[in-house]
């Protein structure tokens, strides 16, 4: 068993196969001085993982314990691993008795839960935000793909044209606890804010508990204060173009990271599609391998970082103006790298 990497594998009918994005990178350390440091580091570091998502979901925190024994620390995680599971049995398109699963089915969810409206709540409004460049429908779509790649093939105009009219956000109604799809036909996804969101509900749950320090590892990555003065948590990108390398090395500084790329899940060998869809052409956008984005929220930086990946670079930037506090990264097809100044940038590996 190789050595623990921060991956993001949404499920596989979400659209990704196993993307490894992120890397543990805790000063700057390689592995064998990671693990050295850890023995020298003056509280253990306790970690849980479970299932969740298609993927391993990773809560490692500090322990602030007077005995040092770890309990109080990991009753902290399991509870917030047990909240991570069940927005994932809420939001999940492969289980067939999720909430979701359930209105994509029947086109009307009664007594939807407060996960599934929030994650609702902030898709219709991202979508508002980008003029429908962002939208949550997208599922016929990302369906007619997988189809036609079971069969070797790509979707024809006109199958894509079909699938474009089922996607519009707008018809998509909330009232209270009821939601309902207008648009005969329409499905819905919410992977673009599941894991952001779930990043969220950890958080909350691991301050309300007393956890000072700790790292988060969803598929999106968040963080709780510093490891120690000498070692802040610190994550590698993956190259978009280089499964075992690194475009950049981030410092977390308290908010969540995020990414977007078309080597994750892809419909052709040349990158051009992938699980990424434009809705206003019904195929994947042309200009970015990959997005990165720092925000405050989870549910803000994971539904932005797919926002960009269909924008272009000045629509992109004004709508990252809407969320203060957020921060992007954007590397074109080139691997050429573009960015806001409040990239908090790391080591060696930082461009420029």
């Amino acid at each position: 068993m190789k050595r623990r990497l921060f991956v993001a594998t949404p499920l596989l009918l979400a659209g990704s196969l196993a993307a490894e994005r992120w890397r543990p990178l805790l000063g700057g350390h390689d592995a064998d001085e990671h693990d050295a440091s850890e023995r020298r580091a003056p509280r253990p570091l306790v970690r849980v993982a479970a299932t969740a998502f298609g993927t391993t979901i990773s809560l490692s925190a500090l322990d602030d314990g007077a005995e040092h024994d770890g309990e109080r620390t990991r009753a902290a995680l399991r509870c917030a691993m047990q909240e991570v599971q069940r927005v994932d049995a809420l939001l999940s398109l492969f289980r067939p008795d999720s909430q979701l699963s359930i209105l994509n089915r029947t086109g009307a969810l009664e007594g939807a839960h407060p996960h599934l409206l929030r994650n609702l709540d902030f898709a219709l409004r991202l979508g508002t935000l980008t003029r429908g460049a962002f939208d949550p429908t997208i599922q016929p779509l990302w369906e007619l793909f997988a189809q036609a790649r079971m069969q070797g093939a790509l979707p024809g105009r006109a199958a894509i044209a079909h699938a474009r009219r089922l996607v519009d956000y707008r018809a998509v109604r909330i009232d209270g606890d009821r939601v309902r799809l207008d648009r005969p036909g329409a499905k819905l996804t919410l992977n673009s804010l599941a894991q952001g969101y779930a990043v969220d509900v950890v958080l909350d749950i691991l301050r309300a508990r007393g956890v000072h320090a700790a790292l988060i590892d969803t598929g999106e990555i968040g963080n709780l204060g510093e490891r120690d003065a000498l070692h802040p948590w610190m994550v590698g990108v993956q190259h978009p173009r280089d499964r075992q390398g690194l475009i950049a090395r981030i410092g977390m500084d308290g908010r969540v990271l995020s990414t977007s790329g078309d080597y994750a899940t892809t419909f052709s060998s040349d990158f051009r599609y992938h699980h990424i869809f434009d809705p206003a052409t019904g195929v994947s956008p042309p200009q970015y391998s990959s997005t990165i984005v720092l925000a405050p929220s989870g549910l803000v930086a994971d539904g932005i970082s797919t926002a960009l990946m269909v924008l272009d670079h000045a629509a992109g930037s004004r709508l990252l103006r809407s969320f203060p506090g957020s921060d992007a990264l954007w590397i074109d097809k080139q691997s050429q790298l573009a960015y806001t100044p409040g990239v908090p940038f790391a080591g060696a590996l930082a461009p420029g």
